[in-house]
């Protein structure tokens, strides 16, 4: 299996689509359609290590308001979410470990994330995007792809 670890903010949206659309809890369609293009060509599994994960559920009906409205934008879009990362009140790197430690069926793996995710096992594993200046681009589906399908 491979596995898409991702983040939303400065990923899914960015600082201009924020300020036009919403709040902060805003996700961009048109990056929606890029993380598309990565499990087309890869057939990976989609992980929320985002903190938006707090509002998801794999069952609909444990669901919030925005983790229902995370499900039904992806829905739109032909993705689906697999699971989440634990919530262990420490830094995102050790939720994906612990992750990647319970599923051994993993063969490979790509991070999405804006932020600096710094640990060894990480290494050739992350995509870093643009610090929420403009969230998942072209360059960035090109670079999880070649990871994935190494």
């Amino acid at each position: 299996m491979k596995v898409v670890f991702l983040d939303f903010d400065g990923v899914l949206n960015s600082q201009r689509y924020v300020r036009e659309h919403g709040d902060g809890m805003a996700i961009d369609p048109s990056r929606l359609s890029l993380l598309r293009q990565i499990i087309d060509a890869t057939g990976a599994q989609i992980v929320l290590s985002t903190s938006w994960r707090v509002h998801w559920d794999q069952d609909p009906a444990r669901c919030n308001e925005t983790g229902a409205l995370i499900n039904d934008l992806f829905a739109q879009y032909g993705l689906q979410i697999l699971d989440k990362t634990p919530r262990l009140r420490t830094r995102r790197e050790q939720e994906i470990k612990n992750w990647l430690d319970r599923h051994p069926e993993t063969e490979n793996f790509v991070v999405l994330d804006d932020g600096f995710l710094g640990a060894d096992f990480l290494t050739g594993h992350v995509v870093k995007t643009s610090n929420f200046f403009d969230g998942l681009d072209e360059t960035d589906v090109i670079a999880a792809t070649d990871i994935l399908n190494r």
